[in-house]
């Protein structure tokens, strides 16, 4: 429990003010390394013990007359999280839980299990396309450190023409704990699947500063995909099997600033680096990446909201803000979030 308290506490203030994935993709989109925000429920279900709120994501979304909403990605949900005599209760409806049929979060202590429950009817007349599917996530918080498990049990393969094999069963971790390491306080280590035959696996270090109004997070990691290199021949459905895989180094730089006592400027900063790779494809290895991100947050009291905001922001702020500009403030809806 004391590398895990030192983990919650490395987070004291903008973490319990804003809590919301909206705020994690503008910090870098890691959530792991926001250990206090309810984003972190995902990876490590105990979180869900940490917090009660009624969370409403995607508001303001529209159709832009082509029939598709400006961002599908954040197309609307709504997530409540309470708690009643020493036990946590959680219900997520629409969004990515849209052909859910249960999607329930329950907690106790230091143990967080969630549920997911999905049953589709296809549209073909010989249900080609029917499924069930089931998902177990499973969280704890030892001493030692933070775990997480994640089962998905996918329904009966939809199409018999298809090369993938998908009632395969599927076993993710996370991992998160108190580490000394250079200048890093924190580690977590994910894998994909660990009953794979080749793995996906990464490791993070991560440290939170102070800098006065400002919370700065640095990452720093390295990814591992033996899969990177599998080419699938779609003329035969054969696939190659000389997997060679990749190794990029990476890193993240999140900051959340305090404009005032009720509003909050974040940037995301990634950065990636291929350290080997055979791709097949003559692309070259060892070239960089990057990407930014910019958000606001706004809190008053109980009630919280989280925006991403186009880099249009700061290349013609007035312009953009006052509605004169080709670029829109933002192409993704609201999270409003009230914590109780």
């Amino acid at each position: 429990m004391k590398n895990v308290t030192k983990i919650l506490t490395a987070v004291v203030l903008c973490a319990a003010l804003f809590a919301s994935q909206q705020r994690v993709n503008a910090l870098g989109g890691n959530a792991a390394l926001w250990p206090g925000d309810e984003a972190n429920i995902a990876a490590f279900p105990a979180q869900v013990n940490n917090h009660s709120y009624l969370q409403v994501n995607g508001l303001g979304t529209y159709d832009d007359g082509t029939g598709t909403d400006t961002d599908t990605s954040d197309a609307g949900s709504v997530s409540l999280v309470t708690q009643k005599d020493g036990t946590t209760w959680g219900f997520n409806y629409g969004g990515m839980y849209a052909n859910d049929w249960m999607s329930m979060h329950w907690g106790n202590g230091d143990i967080g299990v969630m549920v997911g429950l999905q049953s589709t009817t296809g549209a073909n007349p010989d249900g080609s396309e029917d499924h069930s599917d089931m998902s177990v996530s499973f969280g704890q918080v030892f001493g030692f450190g933070e775990l997480g498990a994640h089962l998905t049990v996918p329904g009966a393969d939809d199409d018999a023409n298809t090369s993938v094999d998908e009632s395969a069963m599927k076993l993710g971790v996370d991992f998160r704990r108190a580490t000394s390491a250079f200048l890093f306080d924190n580690m977590v280590v994910s894998v994909d699947d660990l009953m794979a035959d080749d793995l996906m696996l990464g490791v993070d270090l991560f440290t939170h500063m102070d800098a006065g109004g400002a919370d700065v997070v640095f990452g720093w990691g390295a990814h591992y995909n033996a899969t990177a290199a599998v080419i699938d021949d779609v003329a035969t459905t054969d696939v190659n099997e000389s997997h060679v895989g990749t190794i990029v180094q990476t890193a993240t730089i999140g900051v959340e600033a305090n404009m005032t006592d009720w509003a909050t400027l974040r940037l995301g900063y990634n950065w990636s680096h291929e350290l080997t790779c055979d791709n097949l494809t003559g692309d070259a290895c060892g070239e960089n990446s990057d990407e930014f991100a910019l958000g606001l947050g706004f809190n008053w009291g109980g009630l919280t909201a989280d925006y991403s905001i186009s880099s249009s922001l700061l290349q013609d702020p007035i312009g953009t803000i006052t509605g004169y500009s080709a670029g829109a403030l933002t192409d993704h809806g609201i999270t409003l979030t009230y914590s109780f």
